[in-house]
């Protein structure tokens, strides 16, 4: 097991900032986050994660939900790249990031900036159970 690289710390950090509840809850989870296992390509990669089970799971009526909202410019890239993070069962699972255009990624990602595609974020994946 190893720990967050910067980008997936950011990542993690914008996809999880905010007022909803479960962003709450899953911020909760980030503290003892570990890695169990990362896989890449030229174009991508795939970052598997277990939070502490000491932290609190986040309410969420979905079973699994993603956030797919958030993008980054990167410089040495023409394109941005794109992140999606998978929580399942109210746990923070895995984290994906690829490029656009079959780009590959830089050596270097130091530099970068996030955005999320729309202000106005749909959260409803992470609704909590009706109370």
């Amino acid at each position: 097991m190893s720990a967050l690289t910067h980008l997936e710390q950011s990542v993690l950090h914008a996809f999880l900032d905010g007022a909803h509840p479960a962003l709450e809850a899953l911020r909760d989870q980030l503290p003892g986050l570990l890695v169990l296992r990362r896989s890449a390509t030229p174009t991508a990669f795939s970052t598997v994660l277990r939070p502490d089970r000491g932290a609190p799971r986040a309410p969420i009526r979905a079973r699994r939900a993603v956030l797919d909202d958030l993008y980054a410019d990167i410089p040495g890239l023409s394109g941005s790249a794109s992140f999606a993070l998978f929580v399942e069962d109210g746990w923070l699972a895995r984290l994906e990031g690829s490029t656009s255009g079959g780009e590959p990624w830089p050596p270097d990602v130091a530099g970068f900036t996030l955005h999320h595609d729309d202000p106005e974020r749909d959260l409803s994946d992470l609704d909590p159970f009706p109370g």
